[in-house]
């Protein structure tokens, strides 16, 4: 190499294969505007004016013959400007464009959104039918893509549950609003509700609403064969009933078994319906912790429960979980109700003579 062509190129860079000369002439002339593909080929050039032989100019930058006297020519001729070594955009230079008037694309708009699911020969035949003149199915595609005229199953189907549910309005948020607002000598209870899922052997699937006042920490609870909103309706029924109907707000989270009917049974008692924030149990406190309770202390260490609950009527189940509860609000000691149970909480701070059960209104306790 020393007596070749390269002698006068200077020694090599064993880690590049390429000559020193190109290093030097990038630190004397940055090339920083333009890309790496560009300093490859102005390096290759520079190095022709160097040794004046193609064939080693292409060995040692590995490209062809072909593309070297493609771009040297393409920088000779601009005058060598670095910017004639960028690559070219391949694009056409004369694209076929659509005349399509603007009242016509319209029309196409409007038919497509009516008639959303047909192709483009049954739209291009009922265009035809309704407007009385013909359109390509090339013009369809071009509103079509245009507009972004798609049918989306996602959309579709939000849209037609908020038609046929009824789940359009805005929903009152916890994290917007003072339960204790709500509240009042006539109606003192705010309860939070839940709903607890049983997998029971050979596929049974039970369901367990639970509901607890918020500051007294009066609970109820009941078991279902289904987690719908007619069972989430006769739950609160069931609830208005024991506590007398003094329910000022409930909250509850997004789940289906509370909107519909449990939503038709707020609107009939004149109860306020506040939802939790997606995936966010921390808004419900109060009932996940009782919900833990229960399980604990009452599914877990109580023999005759699960058995009741594989039978297809949840009476004797009810009944178990009746006794536990009365236990729970009755006489279980609660260490934010300064050890005192929910019934005598509720009745030494808001009734101080009368002794009325919250659990069972028309029941006295001595």
């Amino acid at each position: 190499m020393s007596s070749g062509k390269l002698s006068n190129a200077g020694s090599y860079s064993i880690t590049y294969n390429l000559p020193y000369s190109f290093y030097k002439f990038v630190k004397a002339y940055p090339m920083g505007e333009i890309s790496s593909t560009a300093q490859l080929r102005l390096g290759a050039i520079e190095f022709f004016y160097q040794i004046r032989n193609v064939s080693v100019v292409c060995k040692s930058f590995k490209i062809s013959r072909k593309s070297f006297y493609k771009w040297r020519l393409r920088y000779e001729v601009s005058g060598k400007r670095l910017s004639s070594l960028e690559n070219i955009s391949k694009a056409p230079k004369t694209k076929r464009e659509t005349v399509l008037d603007f009242k016509t694309e319209l029309d196409i708009k409007h038919i497509r959104e009516k008639y959303i699911r047909l192709g483009k020969v049954k739209l291009q035949k009922l265009f035809k039918d309704e407007y009385g003149c013909y359109v390509s199915q090339n013009h369809i595609s071009y509103v079509i893509q245009k507009y972004n005229l798609y049918f989306d199953p996602v959309t579709a189907k939000r849209i037609r549950s908020k038609k046929i549910k009824g789940r359009g309005h805005k929903k009152l948020r916890i994290n917007e609003v003072n339960p204790n607002d709500y509240l009042s000598p006539t109606k003192p209870f705010f309860f939070t509700t839940d709903s607890i899922v049983l997998y029971l052997p050979y596929g049974i699937k039970r369901y367990i609403i639970t509901a607890v006042e918020h500051e007294k920490k009066i609970a109820y609870a009941r078991s279902y064969n289904s987690k719908s909103s007619l069972s989430a309706f006769d739950f609160l029924m069931r609830l208005s009933v024991l506590v007398d109907g003094k329910i000022a707000a409930i909250l509850s989270d997004n789940g289906s078994e509370f909107a519909k009917y449990f939503e038709e049974a707020c609107k009939r008692l004149n109860i306020i319906h506040i939802y939790s924030r997606v995936h966010t149990p921390k808004d419900n406190p109060v009932c996940e912790r009782f919900n833990r309770t229960l399980q604990e202390e009452f599914m877990e260490t109580d023999e005759y429960f699960e058995p009741y609950l594989t039978e297809s009527n949840l009476v004797r189940a009810n009944e178990r979980l009746t006794e536990w509860l009365i236990f729970y609000n009755f006489k279980r000691p609660h260490q934010t109700l300064d050890y005192r149970s929910p019934f005598e909480y509720y009745h030494y701070k808001f009734f101080e003579k009368q002794k009325l059960s919250p659990m069972y209104p028309t029941l006295t306790c001595h």
